[in-house]
């Protein structure tokens, strides 16, 4: 696996990561704030649910989802995924945030040009990853440098991401300056999900980075805000599918040794 980070992108990506997978095992997708972009031009993703595998076009753009996903890829897989922060695809002429919630859309029905996805999958299968990743950078920064960052978003995500998604929606109105109806009315417009549904997914992915450290798990849930173990156990098992416990103990065995 690959993590390229671009200067020139940072104000509407994260990373963009090359990987490749040589396993046909099912593996799940927590919910996080990014909006993913992903291509695939060896093998093929598909989502798995209540049984049914449905399989995903080699090229789609995944909005903000809220619960846990769970995917099936092909022996043999190359991809690239793009992660596109919350406030980024604001303005963009294709889609809203608020169309991509919790869902996936192919980019040829976005209405995206055919021509330059071929491109892109035929570059992927030719080019050696780092050559690729510098591609994707030119990609993106031609459909998005004349995009304009809402300010007012951005501080507002990156306000809840520095509270590890403790902040309440009151505190956040009052901090700018604006009543809650407004400032919740505005959100959802520019990223898609209200800012309670975003500080959720935030704490979630803030418990789930220090599980593996956390010596109490009553600890974690009192530092992480939450109103005592029981809504702690609920809030997780809601973003994972899975208790706390469960988590942790998988974590731990991960890291240890062979």
């Amino acid at each position: 696996m690959i993590t390229w980070r671009s200067k020139r992108l940072e104000p509407y990506v994260d990373k963009i990561v090359w990987h490749g997978n040589g396993t046909t095992e099912p593996f799940t997708v927590y919910p996080d704030i990014y909006h993913v972009m992903g291509c695939q031009s060896i093998g093929q993703i598909a989502h798995v649910s209540g049984g049914h595998i449905q399989p995903l076009e080699s090229a789609g753009l995944t909005g903000i989802h809220q619960k846990p996903k769970v995917f099936q890829a092909t022996a043999s897989l190359s991809s690239v995924l793009i992660y596109f922060k919350p406030e980024a695809l604001y303005r963009w002429r294709l889609c809203s945030p608020r169309e991509l919630t919790d869902a996936s859309v192919s980019l040829t029905d976005l209405g995206m040009r055919p021509a330059m996805w071929e491109q892109l999958l035929e570059s992927q299968a030719t080019m050696n990853p780092r050559e690729f990743l510098c591609f994707i950078e030119e990609m993106i920064w031609d459909i998005f440098k004349n995009n304009e960052i809402d300010l007012w978003a951005s501080w507002a995500v990156n306000r809840i991401r520095s509270s590890n998604g403790s902040i309440r929606v009151g505190q956040l109105a009052e901090e700018s300056a604006l009543s809650r109806r407004q400032t919740e009315r505005r959100f959802v417009e520019r990223i898609g999900i209200s800012p309670k549904a975003l500080a959720q997914i935030v704490r979630f992915q803030h418990v789930l980075q220090s599980l593996k450290f956390a010596e109490r798990l009553t600890q974690l849930a009192y530092d992480a805000d939450y109103y005592d173990q029981s809504h702690f156990i609920k809030e997780f098992r809601k973003r994972s599918g899975t208790t706390p416990k469960q988590m942790q103990d998988l974590e731990i065995l991960r890291l240890r040794p062979e």
